[in-house]
């Protein structure tokens, strides 16, 4: 968590440098997303202002990740940051950062108030709806490991951390594909089984 928010730009302790070429938009998606006070359509746009999207396209948002019920809301006020449970909270930060379209994301056990089965949802969600952003996660649930190609495994140590592994995983689709073989063989059918 703590080399996450210092890729992010949120952890000022310590030194180094972090860089990413010119233009490329950064969004930081944490356990706990912060909502702000206001009506539904103000926090599902944070940090942005309400009015820099359409009704309609927030609305849009909220249906992607799971909270359609929630859209003809959009203009209510409430204690939204009391109202939603911890998994409409997470959600929520989805809605935003579908919104914000950035070129890299950092999930910071974004997902954690999720199900296995919402999780795997909102992740195909953000693939298919943002199919060129880089994503930098924390995660302990080992389901992540297919929407990611690449595993860094860090060790905590006095005085910083050390590198336990860097791994090249293989992607979801060629997962399935070695599965399938594994189970029924790669005959003339090509695996079908």
């Amino acid at each position: 968590s703590t080399l996450v928010r210092a890729i992010a730009g949120l952890w000022p302790w310590g030194s180094g440098r972090v860089d990413f070429h010119p233009g490329k938009r950064l969004f930081m998606l944490p356990q706990r997303p912060y909502i702000p006070s206001g009506t539904l359509r103000r926090a599902t746009a944070y940090p942005a202002a309400a009015d820099n999207w359409k009704k309609a396209e927030i609305a849009a948002a909220l249906d992607k990740v799971g909270l359609g019920y929630l859209k003809n809301r959009l203009e209510e006020e409430a204690p939204w940051d009391q109202t939603l449970s911890g998994g409409e909270k997470q959600r929520l930060a989805f809605a935003r950062l579908l919104l914000h379209a950035p070129d890299i994301v950092v999930l910071d056990e974004a997902t954690s108030a999720l199900d296995e089965k919402s999780q795997d949802t909102m992740m195909q969600t953000v693939m298919k709806e943002l199919p060129t952003v880089t994503i930098i996660s924390v995660a302990h649930r080992a389901e992540l490991e297919a929407f990611h190609t690449r595993k860094i495994t860090l060790e905590r140590r006095e005085g910083g951390a050390r590198l336990v592994s860097d791994v090249d995983l293989v992607s979801r689709k060629k997962k399935r594909g070695l599965i399938r073989r594994a189970l029924w063989g790669s005959g003339a059918n090509g695996g079908e089984g």
